[in-house]
């Protein structure tokens, strides 16, 4: 089932609303995201995929207050982490507002985890939070490092690279890995599949 929204309006909205390095990302996701699911044969609706990776920083540059007042309004269901960083409201905000305007549920869910990563995202969820890591804009990873993590066979090892890269740089920061990271990096190491 295709979206019924239409890209071209959702990237003018979002180049009014977004500073332009967030704008350059979003868009950059998207495109990745459908990249991604060319080189590992995923089906899904291809506007709609685009739109997910385009939509998923929409309420990234709200302010802390202004994310923590929707959140407790809408009474949202938060991980503790969300709680005790509020710049991770984004993303259950950024899904909620998404699901206010009919966005299809699929991508609601991608949206909603796509900064922590969790066992309920979905496959498309599993393309966001691997496209929003390894972008082209972003500068934690050279080619190299790119290449080496698209050489992966499967989106499943793909991801438990980037949950161990993102665990040893947390971890450097004296901080852990979020408990759905956790519990997504073991139920693949075991073989599991979203």
């Amino acid at each position: 089932m295709s979206s019924h929204f239409d890209s071209t309006a959702l990237e003018q909205e979002l180049a009014k609303i977004l500073p332009p390095q967030r704008y350059q990302h979003s868009v950059a996701v998207g495109e990745t995201c459908v990249r991604l699911q060319h080189q590992y044969q995923e089906k899904f609706d291809e506007q709609e995929l685009y739109q997910c990776g385009l939509m998923h920083d929409i309420a990234r540059d709200w302010k802390v207050s202004a994310l923590t007042q929707f959140a407790e309004e809408h009474h949202l269901s938060l991980e503790k982490e969300e709680r005790d960083f509020a710049v991770l409201l984004h993303a259950p905000v950024g899904a909620a507002l998404l699901e206010e305007r009919g966005f299809p549920k699929q991508l609601c869910i991608a949206v909603r985890y796509h900064t922590i990563g969790s066992i309920h995202m979905g496959r498309m969820g599993l393309l966001l939070y691997i496209a929003d890591y390894i972008e082209p804009n972003r500068m934690h990873l050279d080619d190299g490092d790119r290449a080496s993590l698209l050489g992966e066979p499967t989106l499943e090892a793909l991801c438990i690279r980037i949950l161990e890269a993102e665990s040893m740089h947390l971890r450097s920061k004296g901080k852990e890995i979020t408990h759905s990271g956790l519990a997504l990096r073991t139920l693949l190491k075991e073989g599991g599949r979203l």
